[in-house]
């Protein structure tokens, strides 16, 4: 069956999906001082995106599985739009936190829909598709708050989410044309296999391996910038830490992909998992800010590999029906993985410091990766699409 065309509507509305959810964080003070906001109300604005994005994930996203992924990115867009404006007009904390719930929730929704739609289009190509998504969706989330701060430049700190949301509309249309049946299969008729699906090794192992690769993310957040100040950074080489921490993914992430279809995700993952693990030891171990700076980006490289690879393993697990449902659950095993470890480790690195917090982060990714490993090892021979 020849590969069918992907519209490039799909990379270019993830583009400003994930930049309109991420462009809030460069905002925030801002967005603090001028409605006099407390600390911990900008704690509850910062997660309700993350959090109404496993609703996305999770509860929405396997509409795409029942022939609507056509008419469930068309409405992320939609829905996506109402929350970058609602944001602009918000002035009280919980309008603030429902708009950045509806912004997560329609990211979460579009994502999933968007990784069965290209895997579905070649799927002897899933892996590369797959890692280019990856970098679009971590190029909008590092360029986004650039944009948005020169956007409120321009005008005022409203300006970037109205900005945004009049983006997001204008693209629905675009998506709106990419033909459903070519786009998204419909599931057989009878029942579908989504309570059988999770019972499946592969499945399980891709979901599994997800959480494992996506928790570091969880520490960053936490004490990334306490850690670099600690040791005598700059807020504004902090920033680019974390600004430079998404290149590798953005450069390298469809090379992974590209390794995981040429030699299957379980020689493109061993290697790669292991060199989380290591850089992951090591950051206990360092001190110096561009040092470990450096070593951040060599373990972003090793995770641009490895996520692809896992995302590859997915699309072998699931049959087409099935297959959006399968990428929101592992995307929802991710965040909350990597929520759990930002909870855990600010007060492991006050009690206890660096070195330890770092292993036994390590240590977390190594025994949760190994079982993930283990069953997609076990099980390989099994899973629907294999080559």
């Amino acid at each position: 069956m020849r590969p069918m065309p992907i519209s490039r509507f799909v990379p270019i509305s993830l583009f400003v999906q994930a930049a309109s959810v991420g462009m809030v964080f460069a905002l925030l003070h801002e967005v603090q001082d001028e409605n006099n906001l407390s600390t911990a109300s900008i704690g509850l604005i910062s997660s309700a995106g993350l959090l109404a994005a496993v609703v996305g994930q999770v509860g929405l996203a396997p509409l795409a599985d029942r022939g609507k992924g056509r008419e469930l990115m068309v409405g992320a867009m939609v829905v996506g739009s109402l929350g970058a404006v609602g944001f602009a007009l918000g002035d009280d904390v919980w309008q603030l936190v429902a708009a950045r719930a509806i912004s997560g929730a329609a990211l979460g929704a579009f994502d999933p829909a968007a990784q069965a739609l290209v895997t579905t289009r070649d799927p002897n190509r899933a892996g590369e598709l797959l890692g280019k998504l990856i970098g679009v969706r971590t190029a909008g989330f590092l360029i986004g708050p650039g944009l948005g701060a020169v956007v409120a430049e321009f005008g005022n700190n409203d300006t970037p989410f109205f900005v945004t949301g009049v983006l997001l509309l204008a693209l629905a249309p675009g998506l709106a044309r990419i033909a459903p049946t070519a786009a998204m299969p419909v599931p057989p008729s009878g029942p579908t296999s989504r309570t059988t699906m999770f019972r499946r090794r592969p499945t399980l192992a891709a979901i599994i391996l997800t959480a494992a690769l996506v928790m570091p993310v969880g520490l960053y957040d936490a004490i990334w910038a306490i850690l670099m100040d600690d040791r005598g950074a700059s807020t504004l080489f902090t920033g680019l830490t974390l600004s430079l921490y998404g290149v590798p993914f953005i450069l390298l992430a469809p090379f992974g992909g590209k390794l995981a279809d040429r030699h299957g995700p379980l020689r493109t993952l061993p290697l790669a998992i292991l060199g989380v693990i290591g850089v992951t030891v090591l950051y206990g171990a360092l001190e110096t800010p561009g040092v470990l700076m450096s070593f951040a980006m060599a373990e972003a490289t090793f995770n641009a590999v490895a996520l692809p690879a896992t995302q590859a393993a997915m699309a072998r697990a699931t049959e087409e029906h099935e297959r959006a449902l399968g990428f929101g659950v592992a995307a929802a095993a991710g965040q909350v993985s990597a929520g759990i470890a930002a909870l855990i480790a600010a007060p492991v690195y006050a009690a206890q410091g660096q070195f330890f917090v770092f292993a036994l982060l390590a240590a977390a990714v190594a025994v949760v990766a190994a079982g993930g490993y283990v069953l997609l090892r076990s099980d390989s021979t099994t899973t629907p699409h294999q080559g």
